[in-house]
């Protein structure tokens, strides 16, 4: 596998990450932004007074430096760089291993459970929301006959050293007050600061020139002996960090400072490795590829570099106020409903109290009313109802309640578009399946009222009169002006892009009655529960007789207008199956055919010429060549656990999108939107986590999330 990738090791709801990895691009720390850093890295080693051999993690110098008018005198003949025949590298759930020659560099990201800080002890608490990562930095110079330097280092703008500040307790280099890196003093260790990282070899006493712009860490490891430094890169931004809901990092609360950000994680930094252990013995266990496992870590590391643990007491007199924010990776927009539901089944493993609280804040902010119109009518406006925004912001600027950042009116099913109905399903997949997972009681009673006002406006959104429904969406919200709705493919022809009688759409309508259905009954209204379950059975016969026996599969509008073929159609099964609601419908006649035709459909259209690129990665749609990493995950576990298809070449597709994020996104680390396995969007990004599916699969797989 190219070692040349980069990885966000970032630590949970930091908003920031240390990014390394990509041959001859820059990276390390980025704080608050969709991107990776902008630092070249100068890690390595020289013997004796040899040459400096380095990771290629940084860009050629384009010239000589004259800083202050003065040419220096660096000799970058003597750096040597790793190629890719020379670097061997191993990424886990919760670390990521790169050797070279006499190096070996560890980086460890450890998460775990995420303490709700509303009933947690502060102290986990506090361990749990540490914005730091690890490095640990392995020279052996056990056969060699001369002394032997090693090089941390970087380069980047008003750099500090933390000697000065913290009385010699820590030895490393900072950016101001937001990042920094950091060991505990030990013999042969030593932090410099120069105009280059050669200058940290040239003998000079004055060992930290504060104007130099290249700084990091020495360390000297004598012949015949092996050697291992461990380092904190951490982060802290203090402070409101948000504007329109106004908060700051829940960090805050229990470390005031870079310092005491760097000092904490060296302090308990064996036992946060241990858990970094803990999960990558958990995912090398897992009954997956090595594909598989390696495309569940990188998303991973890039969903914990999108997070935001927050929290809207601003004082630390009060107690506690947690809002749970993922911005959505290289654009920033916060709590982007598409991605929620597709990040729910992580964060029920390991937050589930974040679900509930996204949830919650769609009801009390970002939910609406509207009306619904006839596509082509003018000025008619019937009934419509509840439903809730495309997303909470951007940029850590909460946007005004009620709307959103990206949906704008008079788009005609094009991207930028309302996405009503299909937020109104995410609401509903998202509350059913964290009712069955967590057997929260009162969030249940709490919304209530609410289910009755979910099941009405789906059905408006079908017709107005009930003898008119056909068990899909055919009106759109009059939020639309003069266009019509979207969904989350925002960005493809109509097979997946327009709203209105879409087939994917169609599947988690039907899954939305199919969960209100349940939630009515269990709140103790069994009429709506009824009148939910028959516009359920309307919704399964609705996607079953658009099944066009000619071409074996169903079009993407089910008015036959669009006949492209798509993969999401099987996507709505996942949310009453996780609800472990699928087995009991099989019994019913519509619902048991729907199953039976969604497996005949995805045999019909898993084809190279329809949802098979050349090479054997996932086409969504056969009319398109944008597909979504992410979603490929979620589909494939629905073939796989549902559908039970038989996927004889499941080893290429895998391999297929691994050299996706390898050979196509590489610089971006994960990225979700791909064109013909480059990534024209979507990159540095969270979603991909949705993988995590993957653990269900085997026996018992399934996790049963805390309180």
């Amino acid at each position: 596998m190219n070692p040349s990738y980069n990885v966000q090791h970032a630590p949970v709801g930091a908003f920031a990450s240390f990014t390394l990895g990509s041959f001859n691009r820059r990276g390390g720390f980025a704080s608050q932004v969709g991107r990776p850093g902008d630092s070249n890295l100068y890690i390595g080693y020289r013997e004796g007074e040899g040459d400096l051999f380095c990771l290629p993690y940084f860009e050629a110098a384009s010239g000589p430096e004259v800083p202050f008018g003065v040419t220096l005198t660096r000799d970058t003949r003597m750096r040597r760089v790793f190629g890719e025949q020379d670097i061997r590298r191993e990424l886990g759930w919760a670390s990521d291993t790169i050797r070279a020659g006499k190096l070996t560099l560890t980086l460890f990201s450890p998460f775990g459970p995420i303490p709700d800080p509303r009933t947690a002890p502060p102290a986990e608490v506090a361990a749990r929301s540490c914005p730091a990562v690890f490095a640990r930095f392995e020279l052996d110079n056990t056969g060699g006959t001369e002394p032997m330097t090693g090089l941390f280092a970087l380069d980047a703008a008003s750099l500090r050293d933390l000697e000065a500040t913290t009385d010699g307790r820590l030895v490393g280099v900072a950016h101001g007050r937001r990042w920094g890196l950091a060991c505990r003093p030990e013999p042969g260790v030593s932090a410099f600061q120069a105009f280059a990282p050669e200058h940290a070899f040239d003998g000079s006493q004055d060992r930290l020139f504060r104007l130099g712009k290249s700084g990091g860490l020495r360390v000297e490891v004598p012949p015949g002996a092996r050697r291992e430094l461990w380092i904190a890169l951490g982060f802290h931004d203090a402070g409101t960090i948000t504007t329109g809901v106004e908060a700051r990092y829940a960090y805050t609360r229990y470390h005031r400072s870079l310092e005491d950000v760097l000092s904490f994680a060296l302090d308990h930094r064996e036992a946060l490795v241990r858990e970094a252990l803990a999960r990558d013995e958990e995912l090398a266990r897992a009954p997956l590829s090595p594909a598989q496992k390696w495309l569940l870590a990188q998303a991973t590391h890039g969903y914990f570099g999108s997070t935001e643990w927050l929290d809207t007491a601003l004082d630390d007199a009060s107690p506690p106020a947690p809002l749970w924010v993922v911005n959505e990776g290289e654009y920033e927009m916060m709590n982007t409903f598409d991605l929620t539901i597709d990040h729910l089944f992580f964060e029920l493993r390991y937050a589930p109290w974040a679900v509930r609280n996204v949830l919650d804040l769609y009801v009390d902010r970002y939910s609406y009313r509207d009306q619904v119109k006839r596509p082509g009518a003018k000025g008619e406006l019937l009934p419509g109802g509840v439903s809730f925004t495309h997303d909470m912001g951007v940029a850590n600027h909460f946007s005004p309640a009620s709307y959103s950042s990206y949906e704008r009116p008079n788009l005609d099913a094009l991207c930028f578009s309302y996405m009503t109905h299909e937020q109104l399903t995410n609401w509903v997949c998202c509350a059913g399946v964290y009712v069955a997972r967590t057997g929260d009681e009162g969030f249940l009673e709490r919304h209530r009222g609410l289910f009755a006002e979910l099941l009405a406006s789906l059905l408006h959104r079908d017709a107005p009169e009930a003898g008119a429904r056909g068990g899909v969406m055919a009106l759109d919200s009059s939020r639309c002006g003069t266009g019509a709705e979207i969904t989350t493919y925002d960005s493809l022809d109509h097979s997946l892009g327009r709203a209105r009688g879409n087939l994917y759409l169609a599947g988690k309508t039907w899954a939305s009655y199919v969960i209100l259905a349940h939630l009515l009954e269990r709140c103790g209204d069994p009429s709506l529960a009824a009148e939910a379950a028959e516009a359920s059975r309307r919704s399964a016969r609705a996607i079953t007789s658009a099944f066009d026996d000619a071409t074996g599969y169903i079009p993407a509008l089910l008015d036959g207008s669009c006949p492209s073929a798509i993969i999401p159609a099987i996507e709505g099964l996942l949310y009453p199956h996780a609800m472990g609601l699928l087995e009991g419908l099989l019994s019913q006649g519509e619902h048991a055919e729907l199953v039976r035709v969604l497996r005949r459909h995805l045999q019909a259209v898993l084809k190279p010429g329809l949802c098979l690129f050349p090479e054997g990665g996932w086409k969504l749609s056969s009319s398109s060549d944008n597909s979504w990493a992410s979603k490929i995950a979620l589909c494939q576990h629905v073939a796989r656990a549902i559908l039970k298809a038989d996927l004889p070449d499941q080893d290429r597709h895998e391999q297929a999108h691994v050299r996706w994020q390898i050979e196509g996104s590489g610089y971006w680390a994960y990225s979700d939107q791909m064109q013909r396995g480059v990534p024209v969007g979507s990159r540095f990004y969270p979603r991909g986590v949705t993988a995590v599916l993957w653990l269900d699969e085997a026996p018992g797989g399934t996790a049963k999330p805390s309180r």
